[in-house]
């Protein structure tokens, strides 16, 4: 079971972190309201121990939380406010996509559209959380309450 979860989990990870020319958007998601997605409608996370325009998730925190990244320049419509959108580059592959200087990332276990099941979960020492069309921290309606940075 643990190597299908494994088997499942790289899969996910290699084909989020290679979508050539990423483009960002919003979905409602309950009970989180807005929130930024990709071009899939897969939820988009900040972690709160990153320093700004930087990432510090590498190693098995990325084989967890495999980095949003582009090949090319990022795009934004809906919600998702492009004058936002930038990227970083990272040592271990494509540049990694930024949201008003928030790195992005995906959750391993998220396997859908509107999956949110990393939402508010502290690992690797510090907080995941949706990110807001105004690029902060979203928790409203879940039990951590509203947390600026």
């Amino acid at each position: 079971m643990a190597g299908v979860l494994l088997a499942a989990a790289c899969s996910f990870a290699t084909n989020s972190r290679h979508p050539g020319h990423q483009r960002l958007s919003t979905a409602a998601v309950p009970p989180l309201g807005r929130i930024i997605v990709d071009d899939k409608g897969r939820t988009l996370y900040l972690f709160v121990a990153d320093p700004p325009n930087r990432s510090s998730c590498f190693g098995a925190c990325a084989s967890i939380w495999p980095p949003a990244t582009t090949q090319g320049r990022p795009g934004a419509s809906g919600g998702a406010q492009a004058g936002l959108l930038t990227t970083i580059a990272r040592p271990d592959g494509p540049r990694q996509l930024v949201y008003a200087g928030h790195p992005l990332y995906y959750y391993q276990a998220d396997t859908g559209r509107g999956d949110t099941h990393g939402q508010g979960i502290t690992q690797f020492g510090a907080p995941w959380f949706a990110v807001s069309p105004q690029g902060q921290i979203q928790a409203t309606g879940s039990a951590h309450g509203r947390v600026q940075r």
